[in-house]
């Protein structure tokens, strides 16, 4: 009897020592684990700290290229209407001067015609006058062309820049 009480008295500290035993690693694996999770969670969390800053830097990075881009080509556009302004302010002071000087042809022509004598005369100067006026009017035309050429150039350059640098710089990190 005393040996089945030791028996059964060794079976049970083998058993408590199991249980101690399977306790202890189920402790461990446990912590282990919640150890590996707790250091998981911190790196997702620097992560995502990291994106969002990143992220927030882009948006208003963004936001303040965009917002530098759209000044500089409403200041493109500003510039070109003031050279547009000034370019038909000058090819209208040159119509009036055209049209001025036209009025002083014509009205010299008409003293000059009641000074003719004979139709002869009056035929010769109206020869004269009508050649003069052709002359002048290609004259005063081309000016004109020129002169409206060079104000949409002008006016067309810095929206031409503006544009082109609006698309270097939304294209490059497309590009990137």
């Amino acid at each position: 009897m005393v040996a089945k009480k030791t028996t059964s008295a060794a079976a049970a500290d083998k058993i408590e020592e199991t249980v101690a035993a399977g306790k202890e690693t189920v402790e461990a694996a446990v912590k282990a684990t919640q150890d590996v999770a707790q250091k998981s969670y911190d790196q997702a969390v620097v992560l995502m700290k990291e994106n969002a800053e990143k992220a927030q830097k882009a948006i208003y990075g963004g936001y303040d290229e965009y917002a530098t881009l759209g000044k500089a080509n409403y200041d493109a556009y500003v510039t070109a209407m003031n050279v547009w302004s000034k370019g038909f302010e000058a090819i209208g002071k040159e119509l009036y001067a055209f049209s001025q000087d036209s009025v002083e042809t014509s009205v010299e022509a008409g003293k000059s015609a009641m000074a003719c004598k004979t139709v002869s005369d009056l035929l010769e100067l109206q020869n004269d006058v009508s050649k003069k006026n052709y002359d002048k009017t290609i004259e005063e035309l081309t000016k004109i062309s020129e002169m409206s050429v060079k104000t949409a150039n002008e006016a067309m350059k810095p929206i031409q820049d503006s544009l082109t640098g609006t698309f270097e710089k939304l294209t490059k990190p497309i590009a990137a």
